[in-house]
């Protein structure tokens, strides 16, 4: 019996109880054998229904508990983070799995996420302290990127008079244009540490080809190559050295002086290894060594109050070399790091029971205020 009609069904008896009474009290006497029979038949009657409604009600209250329970068992397919699924993501496509259902297929094999590829690139910024300072176009393409000589830069503020017209005053706006080269990186990965599942697979490829990259535009930003990424290899300013292998306080005082009061804030030192074990040498006037080298946030010190950023791929201290920079990144220099694809090569290297994961960057690095960058060349 339905709880709608359990309810009508009490709601009659208790009229019915109800009538038997208001007869009696109205003809003033008490209930009759018959009439008493009744009224005890027809409470107990509703007493069953009280009962039987409260357990109905009692059985919907259990059913919605192990419904909540059954929810609370299960989040994890509701509640993952996007970022956490690509991941996972990626790891099935290394790992060849097919059958992971967020893997979406293309022409070529399974798209990589997004989020995944975008990982490379923050961690190769993570990596060069001189290329996250830079200043970045993500564009796909060639990008004109104005600026504006400090030099030559006329505009001015004035005293003025009321209803006197303000003297106008021009500037040259300069651009330089970044271009898109091709570049890639190769990263195989043993079949070994893919079929371990408690390998951190993602991380390894992530930190591997971000290395990789970071090497890559190290060398181009500071040495540059003919024809393509030219780098700071077309700064003008110089300080030469007095000496082929040799530097000195007053070279590096000189050489730190050649940027402009407006540059100086975010200014840091770019040097090879073996530069910086010889700066490290060096003596000031009071007898102190010029170099703290506190390691922090990416650099190996200071030298004259500004950050020391040591890279393998800066040139040796030699002759003729630009063996020291003195740079403001964020005004000098202008990149571009775009990625382009990632593929994962699960059959190419199958005989060396490896996987090959190839990331292609569209990338481009160039000087875009030459009063903001300074070397210095060995004699």
């Amino acid at each position: 019996m339905e709880l709608k009609e359990l309810n009508e069904r009490r709601t009659e008896l208790v009229d019915q109880m109800e009538e038997l009474v208001t007869t009696a009290k109205t003809e003033v006497r008490a209930l009759t054998e018959e009439e008493d029979g009744k009224f005890v038949e027809m409470k107990s009657e509703v007493e069953r229904i009280d009962s039987t409604i409260a357990a109905i009600e009692a059985t919907r209250s259990l059913k919605k508990v192990e419904e909540k329970v059954e929810e609370e068992e299960m989040p994890e397919e509701r509640t993952l983070p996007q970022e956490e699924l690509d991941i996972r993501t990626f790891a099935n496509i290394i790992r060849n799995r097919t059958d992971d259902a967020n893997i979406t297929k293309a022409d070529n094999g399974a798209i990589i996420p997004k989020t995944v590829v975008n990982k490379i690139i923050d961690r190769v910024k993570d990596i060069s302290p001189l290329y996250r300072m830079s200043e970045h176009f993500d564009i796909r393409g060639k990008v004109a990127v104005p600026y504006v000589k400090a030099d030559s830069d006329n505009i001015t503020v004035a005293y003025a008079t009321e209803f006197e017209d303000l003297a106008a005053k021009d500037t040259k706006l300069l651009a330089v244009e970044l271009d898109g080269y091709l570049a890639g990186v190769l990263c195989k990965v043993s079949r070994s540490l893919i079929n371990a599942n408690d390998f951190d697979l993602v991380s390894f490829v992530i930190e591997k080809m971000a290395a990789a990259i970071a090497v890559f535009m190290d060398k181009e930003i500071l040495v540059g190559t003919a024809g393509s990424i030219t780098g700071l290899s077309t700064a003008t300013q110089k300080v030469t050295a007095a000496a082929a292998a040799a530097i000195t306080i007053n070279e590096l005082i000189e050489l730190q002086g050649t940027l402009k009061s407006a540059y100086q804030n975010g200014a840091i030192w770019v040097m090879a290894p073996a530069t910086f074990t010889a700066v490290k040498k060096v003596l000031a006037g009071t007898g102190n060594f010029v170099l703290n080298d506190a390691i922090e946030n990416g650099f190996s010190g200071t030298l004259l109050g500004k950050p020391v950023y040591v890279s393998d791929q800066a040139e040796a201290l030699a002759t003729k070399k630009k063996s020291v920079w003195y740079i403001n990144p964020a005004a000098a220099l202008a990149t571009k790091t775009v990625e382009d694809s990632v593929q994962v090569l699960n059959e190419r290297f199958a005989t060396q029971h490896a996987v090959g994961i190839v990331a292609w960057i569209e990338a481009d690095a160039k000087v875009q205020n030459q009063q903001a960058v300074a070397y210095l060349e060995q004699a």
